[in-house]
């Protein structure tokens, strides 16, 4: 395949499972992150599997207008990719308090990483995919794209607005070659998953199973178009504490 991907939250999560497990369909892979010393890990694990492919780590923080404009920078500086034919916004963070502790900082700072950044990523890639009639936009979101819960308010209002934002540059986008697809697991198996309080960890989903709904999805889009995915745990157990 040789693909161009661009992978926000690489150094964790859905994001680092999926930078490992595209890495022998991929040319080159931008891993975009916090964590230096994790990108230069996950960058050695990708070497591993397939030693000629370009890995491309750009540290930046994306809950920040600067980390933003930082990662345009820092694509424009390098010279040997020119072209995200896949970009996956995975990055996010999840808040859980009640809304009377919610500060209007922790609410910006969400909102900037979660729907912002992503925004702004989206659309300067993606018009690069319009120019080229071709490319793909996944956009993580999560089963709070649809359904909330307490101490969830930041979180599950930011999903909702990401799934608007992905429907809305499928509308524009698609017209002209450019795929943005919504990607809404439940609870999965992750840092981010082990924030979820009265639920049992062990049976949330399994973000490598993620992972390769996603790479599936790439390799079968002659035929096919899907733009909004669901992923559901195939079991609900609840811890009483």
């Amino acid at each position: 395949m040789n693909k161009t991907f661009l992978i926000t939250g690489a150094s964790s999560g859905l994001g680092e499972k999926f930078s490992i497990l595209i890495a022998d369909i991929a040319k080159n892979i931008i891993i975009i992150g916090r964590n230096k010393d994790k990108l230069v890990k996950l960058k050695k694990k990708i070497g591993k599997i397939k030693s000629t492919i370009n890995v491309l780590i750009i540290v930046t923080d994306l809950s920040k207008d600067i980390g933003v404009a930082k990662l345009f920078k820092e694509f424009e500086k390098q010279k040997k990719i020119k072209f995200v034919d896949v970009l996956i916004n995975s990055a996010a963070n999840f808040t859980v308090k009640k809304i009377e502790k919610i500060s209007m900082q922790q609410l910006k700072k969400d909102f900037q990483i979660n729907v912002i950044s992503p925004f702004m990523i989206s659309k300067y890639f993606g018009l690069k995919m319009k120019r080229k009639n071709k490319g793909t936009i996944f956009n993580i979101g999560s089963s709070s794209s649809y359904d909330c819960s307490k101490n969830t308010s930041i979180y599950c209002s930011t999903k909702h607005a990401l799934l608007g934002m992905s429907k809305s540059f499928n509308a524009e986008l698609k017209p002209h070659g450019v795929r943005s697809i919504f990607i809404a697991p439940g609870s999965m198996k992750t840092s981010m998953g082990r924030k979820v309080k009265n639920q049992d960890f062990n049976t949330f989903i399994d973000p490598h199973e993620v992972a390769s709904i996603m790479k599936y999805l790439l390799n079968n889009e002659k035929s096919m178009f899907i733009d909004e995915l669901k992923i559901k745990r195939s079991v609900y157990k609840w811890v009483l504490k």
